[in-house]
């Protein structure tokens, strides 16, 4: 779908003239996967990028579930966290995903981040990611759990998981501080028919084909959280905090739900980012506009855990 690119912020334009996405078949689980690949080979993956001498990165078991924890060093061991769960459209990705917010939350408010290393779809299913999630947070929110406090962060498809998690927690009388959703799938039913550069309309249907099929566990008891815009009640669940890009597929949807969080009484704020595209605050992390979106992620994180 053609489009003038004189309507994106300057730093993103000038990195898809550079490097446009390639152009692969999102209903290729190893097409997709090699794409991946090849990406984080090229960008210094996967490994950790942004990590300091001040942060200590290890990897763990959580409820049996593999998890990656970034805590500062060495200061006192924190007592609050953020549960991250990583985007890829449900089929890639990895638990290094979260690190743009991770490493500023450890060295400048001294919170851990708990990030799920989730079970993939196709071979996975629903809701086979968003039962990892929860396993993560009921361990974390148990009378063993070292951490006083959590609140949840999730990216486009991780986002879909957090937020089912955030609603399950509400149903289950489990506090959750707040809610960070980045460009969030919410919706099977709503494709913007828009340019997306980054997540095309096509991509978006093949992402809910992989993770509600073929074999979803409709009769699974967290199946009704698994699409979290069906949900009808949004009351009382954590206060939220939505960042929208300009030019993605699943804009809409993010927006409507968030206008449906403030309707049911729910506090949250909007970051409609002009000019962005679908993930660009995990795609060009050191530009104006994805710093400017990550700070006020994790200043909202550290004010619900932590008061400042």
């Amino acid at each position: 779908m053609p489009h003038n690119h004189a309507s994106l912020n300057p730093a993103i334009a000038q990195w898809l003239q550079a490097a446009p996405p390639v152009d692969v078949d999102v209903f290729d689980i190893c097409a997709v996967r090699q794409m991946s690949a090849d990406y984080m080979r090229e960008t210094g993956g996967p490994a950790p990028r942004y990590t300091p001498a001040t942060v200590a990165i290890s990897e763990t078991l959580i409820a049996e579930v593999p998890v990656l924890r970034w805590s500062h060093t060495p200061s006192p061991v924190s007592r609050t966290a953020v549960v991250a769960v990583h985007g890829g459209g449900f089929i890639v990705g990895s638990a290094l995903g979260p690190e743009r917010i991770a490493v500023p939350l450890a060295t400048q408010h001294n919170i851990d981040t708990i990030s799920v290393e989730y079970r993939l779809a196709p071979e996975h299913p629903a809701p086979a990611a968003l039962a990892d999630v929860i396993a993560v947070i009921t361990e974390l929110t148990g009378p063993n759990s070292p951490y006083s406090s959590i609140a949840l962060y999730g990216s486009s498809a991780g986002a879909c998981l957090a937020a089912g998690a955030a609603l399950w927690a509400r149903d289950h009388h489990i506090s959750i501080a707040g809610q960070v959703l980045s460009c969030p799938a919410l919706d099977n039913t709503v494709i913007d028919d828009v340019w997306s550069p980054t997540w095309t309309p096509h991509a978006a249907e093949a992402m809910w084909h992989h993770y509600l099929s073929p074999d979803p566990a409709i009769t699974h008891p967290l199946w009704g959280y698994v699409i979290p815009a069906r949900i009808d009640n949004l009351s009382n669940v954590a206060p939220a905090h939505l960042v929208v890009a300009q030019h993605d597929t699943l804009r809409s949807q993010g927006l409507t739900y968030a206008q449906r969080l403030d309707a049911a009484g729910v506090p949250i704020t909007v970051n409609d980012a002009p000019g962005t595209v679908h993930g660009f605050d995990g795609l060009l992390p050191d530009s104006d506009i994805a710093t400017e979106a990550i700070d006020a992620q994790v200043q909202r994180l550290a004010t619900w855990l932590r008061g400042r």
